[in-house]
């Protein structure tokens, strides 16, 4: 009897021992299950935010690309190509059509007035070849010549203003072909090509004008034939020596009939007021000029 007490009271005591301990355990592997939730929540949100911000570095990027590449459009010379195909353009417009339509120069190209002109014209020119930042730069500088000009023939100074573009368009020439001859020669020595890189620029050159712009067509015997060379006061005769010496090179270098068809140049002119440069070296300058 007291040993069937005793195993009775035996079996109770494991039966309420594994009924405490079976809520714990399974509170254990609810707050491990709990936890590893939190840690994946975590992660996935940090994952989240990695991405976010990859995502807007790569659209600043991108951005950053464009702009740069439009800067360097808008900057890029317009092609001839490009000027040409406005100028047709605009001709088009002003010619052909039944309703003529055309800028007008007293106001500006971002007016109403003229911005269907505009529009047209990029419509017109906007390709992968000529992107719209420099089909927008060109149509610009277009219409600032159109605008510039109609001034000039208000003020009846149009005869002046070509007059003095095909002096600097002469001039420019000029430059180029020394440039190239001081290149190509053989017979410079590297001080001498430094020396004269240094002053090849529009502003070291004589002021030169036809003798039908001076007036002095009828005294000079050739009409349309002769420059006036208006010597600059303050240049070094070193300097003067060297570019004479460019010049006999190019000469030598042209075909007889080249050099008949070159205009004749006469050193009798006033001497030129154009001023030094500020960076002229002094080598090239005459002192307190």
């Amino acid at each position: 009897m007291g040993e069937d007490t005793e195993r009775r009271a035996s079996s109770s005591f494991l039966s309420s021992s594994r009924s405490s301990l079976q809520p714990a355990d399974s509170r254990r592997q609810e707050g491990a299950a709990g936890t590893g939730t939190d840690v994946n929540v975590q992660l996935l949100a940090a994952i989240k935010a990695l991405q976010d911000q990859v995502a807007d570095l790569q659209a600043k990027s991108t951005q950053a690309v464009a702009a740069t590449q439009q800067c360097a459009v808008s900057q890029k010379k317009a092609p001839k190509e490009l000027l040409a195909t406005i100028h047709s353009v605009v001709k088009h417009l002003k010619d052909t059509l039944e309703k003529p339509m055309q800028w007008d120069t007293s106001l500006g190209i971002s007016s109403p007035e003229n911005m269907l002109v505009t529009a047209v014209i990029a419509t017109a020119c906007v390709s992968d070849r000529y992107p719209a930042a420099m089909v927008q730069k060109a149509t610009k500088k277009y219409f600032t010549t159109l605008k510039r000009r109609s001034r000039l023939i208000s003020t009846n100074k149009i005869s002046d203003a070509r007059q003095k573009q095909r002096r600097l368009q002469r001039k420019h020439h000029k430059l180029q072909i020394r440039k190239a001859t001081c290149l190509a020669s053989t017979t410079l020595t590297p001080e001498q090509r430094d020396l004269l890189g240094a002053v090849l620029h529009v502003e070291y050159m004589s002021t030169e004008e036809s003798a039908e712009e001076s007036g002095e067509d009828e005294c000079m015997g050739e009409r349309h034939k002769v420059l006036i060379v208006h010597t600059l006061p303050w240049r070094r005769a070193r300097l003067t020596e060297m570019l004479q010496s460019l010049d006999r090179k190019i000469r030598r270098k042209r075909s007889s009939r080249a050099v008949e068809m070159c205009r004749k140049r006469c050193h009798g002119g006033e001497p030129s007021t154009k001023k030094p440069p500020p960076s002229c070296p002094a080598w090239a300058k005459v002192p307190d000029c």
